[in-house]
């Protein structure tokens, strides 16, 4: 799979540098929407609280500079009542001392009106007429009040036209009159703004627009900016505001107002946060959040950077030796890391790397060399356990009575599944497959055992139950080990197609008769090598004219697939089955095929032997067989065999035989040939081979006499190294291998003072 383009960077410094900022750019991402949400939920939501307190301390504040007012009206109203006309000036110069912000104050007791106003030195003087006659025809506008009341704002007659108000009381009931405050507004703006403006304490941003407005003249005492002043909804539509004493909070597409109600003067107090100014916050409050985070990233990067190039300096010394080890130098010399941190120990590491190298290779030579001589012997031993079973196909003679196919595969090199047939007195041939418990070289070994102890006992015996009994007492004697081998065995008598069997603890055999499968009936005994003294049934079968008996070993039915699932003996029926009137051969392939289908990768868990015969008496309605006999002498010289390989060629096409059989047999004539001349002959001069041809149709049988010393190619030439160089390997152990490839039988025979080696090619 291909790498990230992105991350194919030489060095650590730069990916780390990479991989930091693509993590800042993600955690960032998710610290930014929490951000975005906390500016657009929390911060603002803080901003707000702000200013709905402090537009509750100006509130209050406000409140307490008019109410000291409205406290010392009423004192000096109280004491008008009973004064002397001599002790009102007084009255009004205390009214007025009271309260910075008071500008006048004036009072009319019957028809007599009075009032002072400070002047720039602070000192007192009287108002003019026109003055005084304005001041108090405000406080006639309510000529039905009885209580003390704040008139409207409105502004004086001074050059600056600065905005008052007057607080009125009315004396009664006697002498009647009215005491009038003015107080000046010049002090609200300034309080109002100095005190409501909201800025955020971490970046100083400011927001918000304080404002103050009279309900009953629609008139701003503190403006706000001109958008702000088209809001005249929360007097027109909110006309109740007066009676609640708490804050307040509207909100619109407009944006957000905080306000609250001075009742004694109907004025509306409150900051203004328009949209615009709102989004205009929350953008810049969002681009100092990006700067204050670029700059985090910027610095964790750069101390990445500084850190992991002090690291990776260290590493770049480790990449020449390490490359020079890439290349086989052990010997290279790996610079020394004082540190102990992880490039420290990577160096030393590396050091160990490099030591165990050399050691591991030493060994590896060793147990190498051992291996490819293990491998070699069980190769060969594989090979002699092969050469010791009959060949998988035979047919008896060019009548035959019989035919019989085998087939023997290990699960590994050697094996312990074994498999023999040979004839015996009176026209009789003994068949039996055997499995060995275990596998590998100790169950090969008991294998090669089982198999000469056959071999030697069965002359000996008359039935299948005195072999097994006699082979079962050797095989029990100094078996310490407690190996044991299972096996069915069979006499057939050629001439009546009677078969006596018997079992030591194999599996039954199966008989194909009329396109029916059947298991033989069968009562078998305890496995040869556990019990000396074992005895072992015999049974007994007649045997139609192409009747045919499968022998096999419990490794193909209990073979398993790759889901675990056996090939059981329910799939060998179906498989025998099959082909009804097949041949050996053909049913050891078609059970082979089913085998094969069935398991497909799966490994092999055992080993696997069939023998299947076919009973064929002979017949006297049985046609003649053609056979041809032809005879080719051959001298010491070895340029002969260019003569000899295009006789066999004209005698076998005159036959009808194809080309690649014609190519075999001329193939093995030229190799017996060589090896009879090399190996027989110490003086070639005298040097004289006959090959007889003898052809039917059932095989082609050609059979080399000569009379040099004794000597036998089955025995005497030893199986060839094939992993072995050409130039090293024997060429005349390699050129019998062939012949024993391509031949289907060899005999061997020194009789009469001749070598005779019989090759048979079935056809």
């Amino acid at each position: 799979m291909a790498r990230w383009p992105l991350l194919g960077f030489k060095s650590i410094t730069h990916r780390l540098i990479f991989a930091c900022a693509i993590a800042a750019i993600a955690i960032y991402s998710v610290s930014f929407w929490q951000m975005r949400q906390v500016v657009e939920q929390g911060v603002v939501s803080w901003m707000l609280e702000v200013a709905e307190a402090r537009l509750s301390a100006v509130a209050t504040e406000i409140t307490g500079i008019l109410g000291s007012i409205e406290q010392n009206a009423e004192i000096v109203a109280i004491a008008a009542k009973n004064a002397p006309d001599d002790a009102i000036v007084p009255l009004l110069e205390t009214s007025i001392a009271q309260n910075w912000a008071v500008d006048a104050a004036a009072i009319t007791r019957q028809a007599t009106p009075l009032g002072l106003q400070p002047d720039s030195r602070g000192e007192y003087r009287r108002m003019s007429d026109r003055d005084l006659t304005n001041l108090l025809d405000r406080c006639q506008e309510n000529l039905t009040a009885t209580q003390p009341f704040w008139t409207k704002p409105y502004e004086r007659q001074s050059s600056n036209k600065s905005l008052a108000i007057s607080y009125c009381t009315p004396l009664q009931p006697s002498p009647r009159g009215t005491l009038a405050i003015e107080l000046s507004l010049d002090w609200l703006p300034k309080s109002v703004n100095n005190k409501l403006q909201v800025a955020d304490k971490f970046h100083h941003l400011k927001m918000g627009q304080p404002l103050v407005i009279s309900l009953p003249t629609q008139q701003w005492l503190v403006s706000p900016s001109k958008s702000i002043q088209t809001w005249t909804w929360f007097s027109a539509k909110q006309p109740h505001i007066l009676n609640k004493p708490f804050p307040q909070t509207l909100s619109d597409s407009q944006g957000i107002f905080i306000f609250t109600g001075l009742r004694s003067t109907s004025w509306v107090l409150g900051i203004a946060f328009p949209a615009a100014e709102l989004r205009l916050f929350q953008q810049k409050y969002l681009w100092l959040t990006i700067v204050s985070m670029v700059k985090d990233m910027v610095l964790m990067c750069v101390a990445i950077a500084i850190v992991s190039r002090q690291t990776t300096q260290s590493l770049r010394s480790l990449i020449g030796s390490t490359e020079d080890i890439a290349q086989g130098n052990l010997d290279t010399v790996i610079p020394v890391i004082p540190q102990r941190d992880e490039v420290g120990r990577l160096a030393r590491a590396f050091r160990h790397m490099r030591d165990a190298l050399k050691d591991r290779i030493q060994e590896l030579k060793i147990t190498t060399a051992a291996k490819q001589a293990m491998e070699s012997e069980l190769e060969i031993a594989g090979q002699i356990q092969r050469s010791m079973v009959p060949r998988i196909e035979v047919a008896d003679g060019p009548n035959p009575r019989y035919q019989l196919s085998a087939l023997l595969q290990p699960a590994r090199q050697v094996g312990g599944d074994l498999y023999d047939f040979f004839l015996l007195e009176g026209d009789r041939l003994c068949l039996l497959v055997g499995d060995v418990a275990d596998k590998g070289m100790p169950a090969a070994l008991l294998m090669a055992r089982t198999i000469t102890l056959i071999r030697t006992i069965a002359h000996q015996t008359s039935t299948p139950t005195e072999m097994l009994a006699a082979v079962n007492r050797e095989l029990c004697t100094d078996n310490e080990e407690c190996l044991f081998v299972t096996l069915f065995c069979g006499f057939l008598d050629l001439n009546t197609g009677k078969l006596n069997y018997a079992s030591s603890g194999h599996d039954p055999a199966l008989l194909l008769r009329d396109r029916q499968v059947q298991f033989l009936d069968l009562e078998t005994g305890p496995p040869l090598g556990i019990e000396a003294e074992a005895n072992f049934c015999l049974h007994e079968c007649w045997l139609h004219d192409n009747d045919l008996i499968l022998l096999y070993t419990d490794g193909i039915t209990e073979a398993m697939n790759l889901q675990g699932e056996l090939f059981s003996e329910a799939r060998l029926l179906e498989a025998i089955a099959y082909y009804p009137l097949s041949t050996p051969a053909r049913t050891i392939r078609t059970i082979q095929h089913f085998h094969q289908e069935f398991v497909e990768n799966a490994s092999p868990s055992d080993d696997i032997t069939l023998l299947a015969l076919q009973y064929r008496p002979s017949s006297p309605f049985a046609q003649e067989v053609k056979i041809v006999e032809q005879t080719i002498s051959i001298n010491s010289q070895l340029t002969e065999l260019e003569r000899v390989k295009p006789d066999i060629g004209e005698i076998l096409q005159a036959e009808g035989l194809p080309v690649e059989s014609i190519e075999d047999a001329q193939l093995i004539a030229e190799e017996v040939l060589v090896n009879i001349i090399e190996y027989g002959y110490d003086d070639r001069d005298n040097c004289h081979i006959e090959l007889k041809i003898k052809i039917s149709t059932e095989a082609v049988i050609m059979t080399f006499e000569d009379s040099g010393k004794p000597f036998n190619p089955l025995d005497e030439i030893e199986p060839p190294d094939l992993s072995m160089d050409d130039d090293r390997r024997s060429s005349g152990g390699l050129g019998f291998y062939l012949v024993r490839e391509l031949a289907d039988r060899i005999d061997y025979i020194y009789a009469e003072g001749k070598n005779i080696l019989t090759v048979l090619l079935n056809r």
